[in-house]
């Protein structure tokens, strides 16, 4: 599985972290807006991606872009808030996109980090250990094939895993 590429924008639309299949793509310049990096366009040449993009969306709100063009090839475009920060996903547009099985537990342990809460505060909130909950991530991660906490929730939110 190839990596995807994940940007994280803050409420004013500044990239504050790309993770290197995104660099590799879309190349990294500091105080540069998510828009500006991306330049996603439509199937008709439109610009998809909009000045200020972040403060337009509803906490926890999603949205799917479809397919759009970016640096000349097809991809995916899924935008996510996530707390004060927006987390934008590409998939690529010819790969088949499956959805991983992750348990019960570990969704309710990915929408709690997906709430800001450390390993210990889920710990204590679902009465389990915090090496239990180091498992559970370990084991997300691995099902959906990203390196970080961050991008699990990227990639579960753009698969309709966690709300």
């Amino acid at each position: 599985m190839r990596p995807i590429p994940i940007l994280l924008a803050g409420p004013d639309g500044q990239v504050q972290h790309a993770n290197p299949a995104a660099t590799a793509l879309l190349g990294a310049a500091p105080c540069i807006t998510c828009d500006e990096l991306v330049r996603a366009e439509d199937p008709q040449g439109g610009r998809v991606c909009k000045t200020g993009c972040p403060n337009g969306f509803a906490p926890d709100e999603q949205r799917d872009h479809g397919l759009v063009k970016i640096r000349g090839r097809g991809w995916r475009l899924i935008c996510s808030a996530v707390s004060d920060s927006l987390v934008v996903t590409l998939l690529p547009a010819a790969a088949p996109v499956a959805t991983p099985r992750l348990s019960a537990r570990e969704k309710e342990v990915l929408q709690l980090v997906a709430g800001g809460l450390t390993g210990h505060r889920i710990a204590r909130r679902l009465g389990i250990t915090p090496a239990t909950v180091r498992t559970h991530v370990e084991h997300i991660r691995d099902k959906l094939g990203v390196r970080s906490r961050s991008q699990a929730v990227a990639r579960a939110l753009a698969l309709g895993q966690i709300e």
